[in-house]
Parts: structure tokens; C-alpha cells; sequence
């Protein structure tokens, strides 16, 4: 897959999960696709390896306000992301916060996992 194809994807991933569009975020994933947010399991929030049922789980913990793509790097049927988020917890203040992600692709074209790197200090205070 091309570069700004697969940056196209994943910006559209990001779009359906900020507008909590859980068609549309399914839509992206591979079946059998995972998810990992990585961080220590006792702070973290405790989520299904699927990826579909973990991201829907993420739309009901946080909002995403504001979401801007800071750096890239693709190779393969791999991309390094990193961001930079507005984000909530439903009817919280919106904090900032960075994530870094891996995406990989499936031969298909989509995703087939993702690992979240993010301030997990920061998730704990804000679902306290």
C-alpha cells in the first residue's frame, strides 16, 4: 500500500472514532484484527484484545475533541503515528495529551493492529 494511502486510512479511522461512528470505524479493521493500549494493566483501562470491541469500548470512555497528525513514518505495511489530541471523558474538561501509535495493515488494505502509547498517568486522573 502506498504511503499517503495508508495515511488516508487511518485518518478516516481516526474521523469515525472522533465522531463515534461505530460503523464506520469497524468498517477499517481486518477480522480478527487487536488493539493494545500499552501500559502497565493495572492502570490502564481493561480492554478486549479485538480491536473493534475496544475501540467502541474507547468511544464510550473518551471524546476526542481535537486531533492533529504531528509526524509519520511508513514503511511496509507498517505506520508510526504521532499525536497530539484534545480529548474528554463524557462530560469532562478536555486535556491534552499525545499518543503514539503502530498501525499495521492486513494484504486487504485494512488495519490489522494497532498498539497506543499514551500519558497512562493522564487516563488514570481523568476516568478517577
Amino acid at each position: 500500500m502506498e504511503r499517503e494511502t495508508m495515511l488516508q486510512r487511518i485518518d478516516a479511522a481516526y474521523a469515525a472514532r472522533a465522531a463515534g461512528d461505530r460503523a464506520a470505524v469497524a468498517d477499517h479493521w481486518e477480522p480478527g484484527a487487536t488493539y493494545r493500549l500499552a501500559g502497565e494493566a493495572t492502570v490502564t483501562p481493561a480492554l478486549p484484545g479485538d480491536a473493534i470491541q475496544a475501540v467502541n469500548a474507547l468511544i464510550d470512555l473518551f471524546e476526542f475533541h481535537e486531533l492533529e497528525r504531528v509526524h509519520a513514518v511508513v514503511e511496509g505495511d507498517s505506520a508510526a503515528i504521532h499525536w497530539r489530541v484534545r480529548v474528554s471523558t463524557p462530560g469532562g474538561e478536555p486535556v491534552e495529551a499525545e499518543i503514539y501509535d503502530l498501525w499495521r495493515f492486513a494484504a486487504s488494505g485494512r488495519v490489522a493492529s494497532l498498539v497506543q502509547f499514551t500519558d497512562t498517568a493522564l487516563i488514570v486522573r481523568m476516568l478517577a
